[in-house]
C-alpha cells in the first residue's frame, strides 16, 4: 500500500472519530431554537422544539436571568457543533471518493 493511501485512510479514521464525538456532544445539548416574547413590556425567553409532529414551546425565564443566558450559550454551542459536523461530513465524503478513485 502506498504512503498516500495510508495517509488518506488515517485521515478518514480521524474524521470519523471527530464525527462520533460531535454527535455525542449534540445529544447532551437541548434541541430547538430560542425566541423572546415581550409580555407587559418585559422580555421573556422561550425554546421551541419538535416532539414528533408537534412543536412545543418551553418557558426558560426572563431574558436577563441566568437560565436564559445559559440557554443562549447552549444554543450558540449547538450551532457551532452542527456547523463543524457538516464540515466533517463533507470532508469524509471527499476522502471516501478519493480513496475509491485511488483504488481503481
Amino acid at each position: 500500500m502506498s504512503v498516500l493511501k495510508e495517509v488518506l485512510i488515517e485521515e478518514l479514521d480521524r474524521i470519523k472519530k471527530n464525527i462520533d464525538s460531535y454527535e455525542s456532544l449534540l445529544l447532551s445539548l437541548p434541541k430547538g431554537y430560542l425566541f423572546e416574547q415581550t409580555i407587559n413590556g418585559k422580555p421573556y425567553c422561550y425554546r421551541k422544539h419538535r416532539e414528533g409532529s408537534v412543536i412545543v414551546s418551553e418557558y426558560i425565564g426572563a431574558s436577563e436571568s441566568d437560565e436564559a443566558k445559559k440557554a443562549h450559550a447552549d444554543y450558540r454551542e449547538r450551532k457551532r457543533i452542527e456547523s463543524n459536523l457538516r464540515m466533517m461530513r463533507k470532508e469524509e465524503d471527499k476522502l471516501v471518493k478519493a480513496l475509491r478513485h485511488y483504488g481503481s
